[in-house]
């Protein structure tokens, strides 16, 4: 029979690490509370509904996983066991492809693909037993049904991955300009600088390559739900799935987005082409007319009356360019931030601490994010008039120094 998938279960949205609270303000947000379950990962509880919901709302999350067993084990032949005696012959179509992905960590598994296999070929013995017929599994989640496996010493649990392709996949990007950020890390880096909380504080984002977090800053202030148009999602191919319930969703998504929201938005690269490649992208997302370009060096990106908020994703020196010839670059950021920002919020995401002490102005907060596996730090620096060095400014009280 079809699964009707409306008792309430555990609910994981994975996610970047140093993203979890940024995750978490955002689950709270839509009226769920969020437990710690991993450095990269918070749980809530819901149904598959919520679980739709999830991936249409979430800007921050990879993944939104759906619990369906757990279990304690302790060997791959146990784990092999363990999946086959779940019903995913009810869960999964049998017209479509499924996909396992996960992890283990055990002294039995000396790869976790082994654990994989072994899942997959559970699922896949559970069907011809109780079918007749074998499914075909598929090594990427396009176009799949998709299970994830999560084993670590003697406890291992089993979910429906109701994502597939990871959340990041927005569908706007379809060229990229060096190095860019992955939209999900884009939007918590934007979410963790307090964008949006103010409705008339601008955005500027100087050094903008693809136009990732002007384009994200555009859907924020939308209140636009970054799944709304995408069109494939991996629970849509679950047996019984709520298909007018999905659309109910959307609709409603629809029904809260703000089409012309009145936000400065500026975005400016020296590099004419990673402009064009900017405007392309905001096109495709449908913020282009939201977002002024600019073709120039980042000092002379045109800036408004405060309130405002400066972000700059520089180069790193890890996989662009050399760090010697970055410090001069560093240098002219705190230089740019001292004469042409004061008044204003200034941010900067980066992952090369040594060059980021360059900038010579003491942040007033600093967060730790990984871009993958490069251990970043986002900057936050409030620019007052006057300002050379904030240290000094607290320390003597000099003009320009920032409220008590």
């Amino acid at each position: 029979m079809k699964m009707e998938w409306t008792e309430k279960t555990w609910i994981v949205a994975t996610c970047g690490r140093g993203c979890a609270e940024v995750l978490k303000g955002e689950l709270r947000a839509l009226g769920y509370e969020p437990q710690d379950v991993s450095a990269t990962s918070v749980g809530v509880e819901g149904t598959l509904r919520d679980a739709m919901r999830l991936n249409l709302w979430l800007r921050t999350a990879n993944r939104v996983l759906f619990e369906v067993g757990g279990f304690e084990i302790d060997s791959a032949d146990d784990l092999y066991a363990a999946v086959r005696e779940l019903p995913w012959e009810q869960w999964l179509r049998p017209d479509a492809p499924f996909h396992v992905h996960g992890v283990a960590q055990h002294p039995s598994i000396r790869d976790p693909r082994f654990a994989v296999l072994r899942c997959k070929d559970a699922i896949a013995d559970r069907f011809v037993d109780r079918t007749g017929a074998r499914p075909d599994s598929t090594s990427t989640p396009d176009g799949a049904s998709c299970v994830a496996l999560y084993w670590k010493d003697q406890s291992a649990q089993l979910f429906i991955d109701t994502s597939g392709a990871p959340l990041s996949h927005r569908g706007y990007r379809w060229r990229a300009w060096v190095a860019p950020l992955r939209e999900t890390l884009a939007a918590s880096i934007l979410l963790e600088a307090g964008w949006g909380r103010n409705g008339a504080e601008a955005f500027i984002g100087p050094m903008c390559g693809s136009g990732t977090l002007a384009i994200e800053a555009a859907w924020i202030v939308q209140n636009r739900a970054p799944g709304l148009d995408r069109e494939d999602y991996a629970f849509l191919r679950l047996n019984g799935v709520d298909a007018a319930a999905w659309q109910a969703l959307k609709a409603e998504a629809r029904a809260k987005f703000v089409a012309a929201p009145r936000t400065w938005i500026a975005a400016s690269d020296v590099d004419a082409q990673a402009i064009a490649c900017a405007r392309e992208n905001a096109e495709r997302a449908g913020v282009d007319r939201l977002i002024r370009f600019h073709t120039c060096d980042f000092r002379d990106t045109p800036l408004p009356k405060p309130p405002a908020l400066v972000l700059m994703n520089p180069e790193y020196g890890e996989r662009m360019g050399a760090e010697e010839r970055l410090v001069a670059l560093y240098e002219s950021i705190g230089t740019y931030f001292k004469d042409k920002c004061q008044g204003l919020r200034a941010l900067v995401f980066t992952g090369n601490l040594p060059l980021s002490r360059k900038i010579s102005l003491h942040p007033v907060r600093r967060v730790a994010m990984w871009n993958g596996d490069i251990e970043c730090r986002l900057l936050e620096y409030d620019i007052y008039e006057g300002t050379r060095d904030a240290r000094l400014i607290r320390k003597h009280g000099g003009a320009g120094s920032p409220p008590q």
